[in-house]
């Protein structure tokens, strides 16, 4: 059977989140890394700081946003995958965001409609991101996604950060889950340059499926260790290596396979600073590859492609 957090996870996020070569050559969660333009989708409250024209999946599934003003900010999204947005903006004032996707599509006499709204401000008890998305075909039930982010400062042995979500999913077909997630994380800078990133936590999933069969998994530790280190003040290397522990693993109540799954992924990124002293910036997720094999990757002849998947430009003023 399929990872259930896997299944469940995608679903929450799939309506909404634009790739992000820089995540994802980082683990591929953007609360990790407060700052970065990608944390507007779990933290819509973020649109307040920064102004960018940004342009992802350059290698086959674009997807482009704006984001721009001074007290106000306004911002508008496309994206490729699915094609069924025909409004998808953002709205952002005094530490608080708003953005708001309506879908609208008919494909073979298929129609989809549906609607994506997400919310967040930073509180007194930390940031907090709240989305809500529903999606019907006219064939199926409405699929529908409630989620929830939170994140905030801590004092707890080795970390000085934690963040915790909550998605509930049902895909319309017959299957719902649940997805609850916490971890505690810290940035760590051993010279100039360098940041690496630890995090450790635990993660519960839960699904059921149109004829009832259940299946629960627990991971405990869900481990990550990145590492973002400038090379040059134009050149940036990412890396990162996942470790989950399946700690429990109910199959319909047989006992499913436990134990450790392991992930990994490179990085590459170009950044360069404009007259006006605004800033550009290329990242790309790099192809295990060009590691083993950099001469045939580099100059295509080999089997795989420098970049692994996803390519972003940016441009931030």
């Amino acid at each position: 059977m399929k990872n259930v957090k896997v299944i469940l996870i995608s679903v929450a996020l799939c309506a909404t989140m634009f790739a992000n070569a820089r995540i994802e050559a980082l683990g591929g969660d953007a609360g990790f890394w407060p700052g970065d333009r990608a944390n507007v989708e779990l933290y819509p409250g973020a649109l307040n700081d920064g102004n960018w024209v940004e342009f992802g999946g350059v290698e086959g599934t674009p997807s482009g946003s704006i984001n721009y003003g001074d007290d106000v900010k306004w911002g508008f999204n496309f994206d490729a995958a699915g094609n069924n947005d025909w409004m998808n903006m953002s709205w952002a004032k005094d530490g608080m965001g708003l953005s708001v996707a309506m879908l609208s599509s008919s494909t073979a006499g298929v129609d989809v409609s549906g609607f994506d709204v997400a919310w967040g401000q930073t509180m007194s008890f930390g940031e907090l991101g709240v989305s809500y998305s529903t999606t019907d075909d006219g064939v199926n039930d409405a699929a529908t996604d409630l989620t929830v982010n939170w994140r905030n400062a801590c004092d707890a042995w080795l970390f000085d950060m934690a963040k915790a979500s909550l998605s509930m999913t049902d895909d319309g077909m017959g299957t719902t889950g649940t997805v609850l997630t916490y971890d505690l994380f810290t940035h760590v800078k051993p010279v100039d340059g360098v940041t690496a990133l630890l995090a450790m936590g635990f993660a519960y999933a839960t699904s059921e499926d149109g004829a009832g069969a259940e299946n629960t998994q627990m991971w405990l530790p869900d481990a990550l260790l990145a590492v973002e280190a400038s090379m040059t003040d134009w050149a940036t290397v990412r890396a990162f290596v996942a470790q989950t522990h399946v700690f429990s693993n109910d199959v319909d109540g047989v006992d499913g396979d436990t134990g450790n799954t392991t992930d990994a992924g490179f990085g590459v990124g170009f950044g360069w600073t404009t007259a006006n002293g605004s800033s550009v910036s290329l990242d790309m997720e790099v192809s295990n590859t060009l590691f083993t094999d950099p001469i045939s990757t580099m100059t295509g002849y080999g089997a795989g492609n420098l970049a692994n998947g996803e390519v972003t430009i940016s441009y931030e003023f």
